[in-house]
């Protein structure tokens, strides 16, 4: 179960290192847009730069969200997995707590037998004593 919650940990930890690429793509991409606004004069080949950065950019994104979905999709079938062997460990559990009170059964009656053959033995000793 552990296993499979530290799968889980690890997809989650991919899926936010992603998102926050994303973000980051987005802020640079804002930052240039803003760079290039504050020039006193934009030329044609700024222009030209900032179109082929922002090409790149979008090419970038599609990348991340494609990765975003199939991430998305692993922590989905991860979930169905980390729920089976949380059920699974808990039927062990189940079974493990049943056997104990068998065990703790088993040793009781068996220490109930032995303090009965010690009284029996002693009643029939002090009843032969008697006679």
């Amino acid at each position: 179960m552990r296993t499979e919650e530290e799968k889980l940990a690890a997809l989650q930890h991919k899926m936010a290192a992603l998102v926050h690429r994303e973000n980051a793509l987005i802020a640079a991409e804002l930052k240039a847009e803003m760079e290039l606004l504050k020039l006193p004069a934009i030329g044609g080949s700024d222009l030209q730069a900032l179109a082929a950065y922002q090409v790149r950019v979008r090419t970038e994104h599609g990348s991340l969200r494609a990765a975003r979905a199939q991430v998305d999709k692993e922590i989905a079938e991860q979930r169905k997995q980390l729920l089976k062997a949380r059920k699974d460990y808990r039927v062990l559990e189940k079974l493990k707590e049943k056997r104990f009170k068998g065990w703790v059964y088993l040793s009781d009656r068996e220490l109930e037998d032995n303090a009965a053959e010690a009284y029996i033995s002693r009643w029939s000793q002090s009843e032969g004593r008697q006679v």
